[in-house]
């Protein structure tokens, strides 16, 4: 019930909120909680490369790419590039951690919502949006599981530019 909650949400906000950004634009601006304490916002990625990862705790393909996510976060520590996962789960941010904790997730994650996911273009979930350093959107993949030699990839074309 909780998911066509949320996707009855998600579709929305693609219907009647703002337009996604297209690539090469500046982001929608953002500055969520964390789990574990501390806030991320758009501003404070700068000088980054950033994968986001819109996901949800109830979404098959978003939990089978936490190893994935996990091995590439792992790779890219010191280096100029990250994964910020946002959750769009309506849970609180201590049930959240403690789900994270189950799972072994490495990454950080921030708690969003559907709107600021649909307000960069998640159609279903898993999605991930590329941001530059500039704080524009790079690119975006298509929605649902993503490798992590897909992930490497698409970090890896960005990370040249």
């Amino acid at each position: 019930m909780r998911r066509l909650a949320l996707l009855a949400a998600l579709v929305a906000a693609l219907a009647c909120g703002e337009k996604p950004a297209p690539a090469n634009e500046a982001a929608p601006n953002f500055e969520l909680p964390l789990v574990g304490g501390g806030t991320v916002s758009l501003a404070s990625l700068r000088g980054q490369t950033v994968l986001i990862d819109f996901w949800a705790t109830w979404c098959p393909p978003c939990l089978e790419e936490v190893p994935e996510l996990n091995a590439v976060s792992r790779e890219l520590q010191g280096k100029d590039a990250r994964i910020l996962a946002i959750s769009v789960d309506n849970l609180t941010l201590e049930a959240l951690a403690e789900w994270l904790t189950e799972r072994d997730v490495k990454y950080p994650v921030a708690l969003g919502d559907t709107d600021l996911a649909g307000m960069y273009g998640a159609d279903a979930f898993p999605f991930h949006v590329v941001l530059g350093p500039d704080g524009k959107v790079l690119e975006r993949l298509e929605s649902g599981f993503h490798d992590r030699e897909q992930l490497r990839a698409v970090l890896a074309r960005h990370a040249k530019r």
